[in-house]
């Protein structure tokens, strides 16, 4: 089972939470770095966001790195009116804009194994780059179907009841793959009920809330534990597999930049910032289960 729609955005999401961190320190470096008469000159490129996935049409978001000074002199592109090119097996495709820096084509959708090189031309610089969409994870499998955890409520104890003992924690989900050239993997855990039961009921602070989504680091391993305290809802939730391009896991893994270490972010875009990358993906199911 697998959601391509739902797998491409929890694979935004975790981007956007990387990559926001790691530009954010570049864009406004110079209010922390420098004196107001020595900021360092601000290189006007775009930040390119896509993902190339199977049986989904494709698409990038491409945007302006964001001036740290108003008075910097930008470049004269419209960023709804780039010629966005993608070229594959000898053929070169213009990809429309849809507006608001976003570029779609419904007819196109990308096949596994397949070079998509992406070119473009901005600030009187082709800005290229070039990506796969990798294999789809092998003999993805998982120790157990069902796990049963003991709930937890705030001065009620374990089960509700006052002064609950503690009780013995079921063995971690164990979950296992092929991995046989030390690709990169991540796993995400999602919790696909409506309206689903906390494990823990901490209270009524939305800032306790417990989580819907939770991953792993991308890792190069063959397999994973979930340890039962990690699930935090009741309910059916999805055991979702990616296999990541080196780019993906590169960018996750970047310390990022502080005003101590001006370094660019982690990118795989030729003058310019962002990420071009393929991702594919598998998908089982567990559900957690009060004893």
């Amino acid at each position: 089972m697998r959601t391509d729609i739902q797998i491409q955005n929890m694979m935004k999401n975790t981007y956007n939470l990387v990559l926001q961190g790691l530009i954010f320190s570049i864009i406004f470096f110079g209010l922390n770095a420098c004196d107001d008469n020595d900021l360092l000159p601000f290189n006007d490129i775009p930040v390119v966001e896509s993902y190339l996935t199977i049986n989904k049409p494709i698409s990038l978001q491409i945007s302006r790195k964001t001036a740290y000074d108003e008075n910097v002199a930008l470049s004269e592109d419209d960023i709804n009116g780039l010629q966005v090119k993608i070229k594959f097996d000898n053929q070169s495709r213009i990809i429309p804009s849809s507006g608001n820096g976003l570029y779609t084509d419904l007819a196109f959708i990308p096949q596994e194994g397949t070079t998509y090189e992406l070119e473009f031309t901005f600030n009187n610089k082709t800005v290229t780059s070039s990506t796969q969409i990798p294999s789809k994870p092998v003999n993805f499998q998982q120790s157990v179907s069902t796990i049963e955890v003991q709930g937890i409520t705030m001065g009620g104890g374990f089960g509700g009841g006052p002064g609950g003992t503690r009780p013995e924690m079921p063995d971690p989900v164990k979950l296992t793959w092929t991995n046989n050239d030390s690709g990169y993997y991540m796993v995400v855990i999602e919790n696909v009920e409506t309206s689903p039961t906390a494990i823990y009921d901490f209270g009524d602070n939305a800032d306790d809330a417990p989580r819907r989504i939770f991953r792993n680091e991308p890792t190069q391993s063959n397999q994973y534990e979930i340890a039962a305290m990690n699930f935090q809802y009741y309910g059916r939730h999805r055991l979702i597999l990616f296999h990541l391009n080196a780019e993906y896991a590169a960018l996750y893994n970047d310390n990022g930049t502080t005003s101590q270490n001006l370094t660019n972010p982690i990118t795989n875009v030729e003058n310019g910032l962002g990420i071009f990358t393929g991702i594919n993906a598998d998908t089982l199911m567990i559900s957690v289960v009060e004893p």
